[in-house]
Protein backbone atom coordinates (compact mmCIF):
# COMPACT_ATOMS: atom_id res chain seq x y z
CA UNK A 1 0.00 0.00 0.00
CA UNK A 2 1.40 3.40 -0.98
CA UNK A 3 2.10 5.96 1.74
CA UNK A 4 0.10 9.18 1.39
CA UNK A 5 1.99 11.87 -0.44
CA UNK A 6 3.24 14.93 1.43
CA UNK A 7 2.05 18.24 0.05
CA UNK A 8 5.02 20.40 -0.90
CA UNK A 9 5.38 24.10 -1.60
CA UNK A 10 8.46 25.31 -3.52
CA UNK A 11 10.09 21.98 -2.77
CA UNK A 12 9.35 22.04 0.98
CA UNK A 13 6.80 20.17 3.02
CA UNK A 14 4.40 22.06 5.29
CA UNK A 15 6.40 20.90 8.32
CA UNK A 16 9.63 22.17 6.78
CA UNK A 17 8.04 25.57 6.16
CA UNK A 18 6.80 25.65 9.76
CA UNK A 19 10.24 24.73 11.11
CA UNK A 20 11.91 27.41 8.99
CA UNK A 21 9.37 30.00 10.12
CA UNK A 22 9.96 29.09 13.77
CA UNK A 23 13.73 29.38 13.32
CA UNK A 24 13.35 32.83 11.76
CA UNK A 25 11.25 33.97 14.73
CA UNK A 26 13.81 32.61 17.20
CA UNK A 27 16.63 34.34 15.30
CA UNK A 28 14.63 37.58 15.36
CA UNK A 29 14.03 37.17 19.10
CA UNK A 30 17.73 36.63 19.76
CA UNK A 31 18.56 39.78 17.83
CA UNK A 32 15.84 42.04 19.21
CA UNK A 33 15.66 40.81 22.81
CA UNK A 34 19.46 40.77 22.89
CA UNK A 35 19.91 44.32 21.56
CA UNK A 36 16.74 46.36 22.12
CA UNK A 37 15.43 44.36 25.07
CA UNK A 38 12.41 42.17 25.73
CA UNK A 39 10.02 44.90 27.00
CA UNK A 40 10.82 47.14 24.01
CA UNK A 41 10.09 44.42 21.45
CA UNK A 42 6.52 43.89 20.29
CA UNK A 43 5.11 40.84 18.54
CA UNK A 44 4.71 43.01 15.43
CA UNK A 45 8.39 43.97 15.57
CA UNK A 46 9.37 40.31 15.87
CA UNK A 47 7.22 39.44 12.88
CA UNK A 48 8.68 42.23 10.76
CA UNK A 49 12.23 41.17 11.63
CA UNK A 50 11.45 37.50 10.87
CA UNK A 51 9.35 38.27 7.78
CA UNK A 52 6.46 36.31 9.28
CA UNK A 53 2.82 37.37 9.47
CA UNK A 54 1.25 37.84 12.89
CA UNK A 55 -1.22 35.07 11.99
CA UNK A 56 1.65 32.66 11.44
CA UNK A 57 3.37 33.91 14.60
CA UNK A 58 0.43 32.70 16.68
CA UNK A 59 0.56 29.35 14.90
CA UNK A 60 4.05 28.89 16.38
CA UNK A 61 3.91 30.69 19.74
CA UNK A 62 1.15 31.50 22.18
CA UNK A 63 2.58 34.93 22.98
CA UNK A 64 5.82 36.92 23.22
CA UNK A 65 6.71 35.29 26.54
CA UNK A 66 6.72 31.89 24.82
CA UNK A 67 9.33 33.17 22.36
CA UNK A 68 11.55 34.39 25.21
CA UNK A 69 11.25 31.00 26.90
CA UNK A 70 12.20 29.24 23.66
CA UNK A 71 15.21 31.42 22.84
CA UNK A 72 16.44 31.23 26.44
CA UNK A 73 16.02 27.44 26.30
CA UNK A 74 18.36 27.37 23.30
CA UNK A 75 21.03 29.22 25.30
CA UNK A 76 20.49 26.84 28.24
CA UNK A 77 20.77 23.76 26.05
CA UNK A 78 24.08 24.93 24.57
CA UNK A 79 25.54 25.94 27.95
CA UNK A 80 24.55 22.67 29.64
CA UNK A 81 25.88 20.61 26.76
CA UNK A 82 29.26 22.37 26.52
CA UNK A 83 29.77 22.37 30.29
CA UNK A 84 28.87 18.69 30.51
CA UNK A 85 31.21 17.88 27.63
CA UNK A 86 34.07 19.67 29.43
CA UNK A 87 33.47 17.69 32.62
CA UNK A 88 33.37 14.41 30.72
CA UNK A 89 36.57 15.22 28.82
CA UNK A 90 38.38 15.93 32.09
CA UNK A 91 36.86 13.11 34.15
CA UNK A 92 40.29 11.72 35.09
CA UNK A 93 42.01 15.08 35.62
CA UNK A 94 42.69 16.84 38.96
CA UNK A 95 39.80 18.84 40.39
CA UNK A 96 41.37 22.23 39.59
CA UNK A 97 41.63 21.36 35.92
CA UNK A 98 38.05 20.07 35.85
CA UNK A 99 36.73 23.26 37.43
CA UNK A 100 38.70 25.43 35.00
CA UNK A 101 37.50 23.48 31.97
CA UNK A 102 33.85 23.60 33.05
CA UNK A 103 33.92 27.32 33.87
CA UNK A 104 35.69 28.16 30.61
CA UNK A 105 33.14 26.21 28.57
CA UNK A 106 30.19 27.83 30.34
CA UNK A 107 31.52 31.38 30.09
CA UNK A 108 32.63 31.05 26.48
CA UNK A 109 29.15 29.89 25.57
CA UNK A 110 27.45 32.75 27.39
CA UNK A 111 29.89 35.55 26.55
CA UNK A 112 30.68 34.69 22.92
CA UNK A 113 27.50 36.47 21.84
CA UNK A 114 26.50 39.64 23.68
CA UNK A 115 22.88 39.04 22.71
CA UNK A 116 22.91 35.70 24.54
CA UNK A 117 24.59 37.32 27.54
CA UNK A 118 21.98 40.06 27.72
CA UNK A 119 19.11 37.59 27.48
CA UNK A 120 20.67 35.31 30.13
CA UNK A 121 21.67 37.97 32.66
CA UNK A 122 19.24 40.82 32.06
CA UNK A 123 16.12 40.09 30.04
CA UNK A 124 14.99 36.88 31.80
CA UNK A 125 15.42 38.19 35.35
CA UNK A 126 12.05 38.74 37.01
CA UNK A 127 10.21 38.94 33.68
CA UNK A 128 7.35 36.61 34.64
CA UNK A 129 6.74 33.59 36.90
CA UNK A 130 7.20 31.17 33.98
CA UNK A 131 10.45 32.76 32.82
CA UNK A 132 11.74 32.98 36.37
CA UNK A 133 10.92 29.31 36.91
CA UNK A 134 12.99 28.40 33.83
CA UNK A 135 15.87 30.61 34.93
CA UNK A 136 15.95 29.04 38.40
CA UNK A 137 15.72 25.53 36.92
CA UNK A 138 18.78 26.30 34.79
CA UNK A 139 20.64 27.58 37.84
CA UNK A 140 19.77 24.39 39.70
CA UNK A 141 21.19 22.30 36.84
CA UNK A 142 24.46 24.20 37.09
CA UNK A 143 24.57 23.91 40.87
CA UNK A 144 23.91 20.19 40.54
CA UNK A 145 27.03 19.97 38.37
CA UNK A 146 29.00 21.87 41.00
CA UNK A 147 27.81 19.49 43.70
CA UNK A 148 28.63 16.39 41.63
CA UNK A 149 32.09 17.72 40.81
CA UNK A 150 32.74 18.55 44.45
CA UNK A 151 31.52 15.23 45.80
CA UNK A 152 33.68 13.39 43.26
CA UNK A 153 36.72 15.38 44.36
CA UNK A 154 35.95 14.63 48.02
CA UNK A 155 35.68 10.94 47.21
CA UNK A 156 39.10 11.07 45.57
CA UNK A 157 40.61 12.79 48.60
CA UNK A 158 41.41 15.97 46.63
CA UNK A 159 39.40 18.38 48.78
CA UNK A 160 37.53 18.39 52.08
CA UNK A 161 33.73 18.19 52.26
CA UNK A 162 32.00 21.56 51.83
CA UNK A 163 28.56 23.01 51.31
CA UNK A 164 28.81 22.80 47.52
CA UNK A 165 25.31 24.17 46.97
CA UNK A 166 26.25 27.34 48.85
CA UNK A 167 29.49 27.63 46.87
CA UNK A 168 27.57 27.18 43.62
CA UNK A 169 25.08 29.88 44.56
CA UNK A 170 27.91 32.22 45.52
CA UNK A 171 29.82 31.58 42.31
CA UNK A 172 26.90 31.97 39.92
CA UNK A 173 25.77 35.06 41.78
CA UNK A 174 29.24 36.47 41.14
CA UNK A 175 29.06 35.45 37.48
CA UNK A 176 25.74 37.27 37.04
CA UNK A 177 27.09 40.48 38.57
CA UNK A 178 30.48 40.41 36.86
CA UNK A 179 29.18 39.58 33.37
CA UNK A 180 26.42 42.19 33.65
CA UNK A 181 28.98 44.81 34.65
CA UNK A 182 31.27 43.67 31.81
CA UNK A 183 28.47 44.18 29.28
CA UNK A 184 27.89 47.75 30.47
CA UNK A 185 31.56 48.80 30.67
CA UNK A 186 32.84 51.06 27.91
CA UNK A 187 35.39 50.29 26.68
CA UNK A 188 34.63 46.66 27.43
CA UNK A 189 37.64 44.65 28.70
CA UNK A 190 38.56 41.48 26.82
CA UNK A 191 36.26 38.61 27.75
CA UNK A 192 39.34 36.44 28.34
CA UNK A 193 40.31 38.68 31.26
CA UNK A 194 36.90 38.29 32.90
CA UNK A 195 36.87 34.56 32.23
CA UNK A 196 40.28 34.09 33.82
CA UNK A 197 39.26 35.98 36.96
CA UNK A 198 36.05 33.97 37.32
CA UNK A 199 37.91 30.72 36.65
CA UNK A 200 40.38 31.52 39.42
CA UNK A 201 37.53 32.42 41.76
CA UNK A 202 35.80 29.10 41.10
CA UNK A 203 38.96 27.09 41.76
CA UNK A 204 39.62 29.02 44.99
CA UNK A 205 36.05 28.56 46.26
CA UNK A 206 36.10 24.83 45.64
CA UNK A 207 39.62 23.93 46.72
CA UNK A 208 40.63 26.36 49.50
Amino acid sequence: MREPSVRRYSGRSVEEWKAARRERLLAAALELFGTEGYPATSVERLCTQAKVSTRHFYHEFQNKEAVLLAVHAQVIETAVRTTGDALRRTADRPVGERISAAVDSYLRTIMADLRQARISFVEVVGTSPAVEEQRIAFRELLIGSVNDLGETAVGRGEIKPKDFRFLGLAFFGAVNTVVYDWMLTDPRPPEQTVQQSLRELAVQLMTS
